[in-house]
């Protein structure tokens, strides 16, 4: 059956979800925030720095917000993290009525000033879609994505029933679909993962080696669990395709924005170079902020997250940052312990 939706947010992920919509049969209007761009991407079809996606001619291209959320049965955010809440005030002013429509947060972070996950600023921007939110996680590169490769992913959500809905939307023979409930957990490991990803970058610039990544993923997973759990995660979501998964494709892979910026960091350029150079945004850059801030709330010792936040916000030298996580106290490695439970 064909549904109508809407994309909010014209980047990579955002039109490679659209064309992947748009051809299983369904009505998709593509909503680019830039005039200008909006015109570019309707002439082009296609994006300058991302050749993987051409957009089909049915796809509507709009910079007007009504038209890409009206009468819609998917509206799906794929923006940057930190305009989440300002587009959704923008559709909450916008008088639109949503109370049929399901809402998808594919945008992967966590706010600084609130501290709060995508879905949160939802629920409370927009509070007609409150039990109708999924959040779209998992190793997921748009890249691939938009070349048919075999990819899995997670959509989870309160509400069953909107989470199924989402999964029968999304799911083609190339995109495998899980449901879940865990929506804290899903949203907590896919933004946490980008903070891991720099590090590795780190890691790739200042020319260590496999045995130095190998040791940060999964040492990296520890700290992602312990805040997870914080956060209302169940532990299992964590070692599950939004944890786990998107930790090992974003640490790794060519495609990781995170990892690239993080190794231009390794190299020796400021922050701000870096994030010139690398054109797209690198969520982890926002999000060690937050994670950093959320360890000192809850009291919680996360060394990695603690190393990237002072390497990018107090120009720590990223070899000094190493040599400090190698001479840290020795412990146990079996000892994890989290409130009453132990992993």
């Amino acid at each position: 059956m064909s549904n109508s939706i809407g994309v909010l947010g014209a980047g990579s992920w955002g039109c490679t979800l659209a064309a992947l919509l748009a051809e299983k049969g369904n009505s998709v209007t593509l909503w680019e925030f830039n005039h200008k761009q909006a015109e570019e991407l309707d002439r082009w079809r296609s994006l300058s720095f991302f050749h993987y996606v051409n957009l089909p001619k049915e796809i509507v291209i709009t910079s007007t917000l009504k038209e890409a959320i009206e009468n819609k049965d998917f509206i799906i955010f794929t923006l940057p993290s930190h305009t989440v809440r300002a587009v959704a005030g923008a559709i909450a002013g916008e008088g639109v009525n949503l109370s049929n429509t399901i809402i998808i947060t594919a945008s992967k972070g966590i706010e600084n000033e609130t501290l709060k996950r995508m879905s949160e600023i939802i629920a409370e921007t927009l509070p007609a879609t409150r039990d109708k939110i999924v959040a779209l996680s998992g190793p997921t590169h748009a890249e691939e994505v938009a070349q048919k490769i075999a990819t899995a992913a997670t959509v989870a959500s309160l509400n069953s029933d909107a989470a199924a809905k989402c999964q029968e939307l999304l799911s083609t023979a190339h995109l495998r679909v899980y449901t879940h409930t865990d929506i804290a957990g899903v949203e907590t490991g896919g933004a946490l993962k980008n903070i891991f990803a720099i590090a590795a970058g780190i890691c790739d610039g200042l020319g260590l080696g496999d045995n130095t990544k190998a040791a940060l993923v999964t040492r990296g997973m520890r700290e992602m669990v312990r805040l997870g759990m914080q956060l209302g995660g169940q532990p299992s979501t964590f070692f599950g395709l939004t944890g786990m998964g998107d930790l090992i494709v974003t640490c790794f892979s060519a495609h990781s924005r995170n990892r690239a910026l993080g190794e231009k960091v390794g190299k020796g350029k400021s922050l701000s170079q870096s994030e010139r150079e690398l054109i797209m945004i690198a969520e982890g850059v926002r999000t060690s902020r937050s994670a950093r801030e959320l360890a000192l709330k809850y009291n919680l010792e996360l060394p990695i997250i603690e190393k990237v936040y002072q390497v990018l916000y107090e120009d720590k030298s990223p070899l000094v940052a190493v040599q400090e996580l190698m001479q840290r106290e020795s412990k146990q490695e079996t000892e994890l312990v989290v409130g009453t439970i132990t992993i």
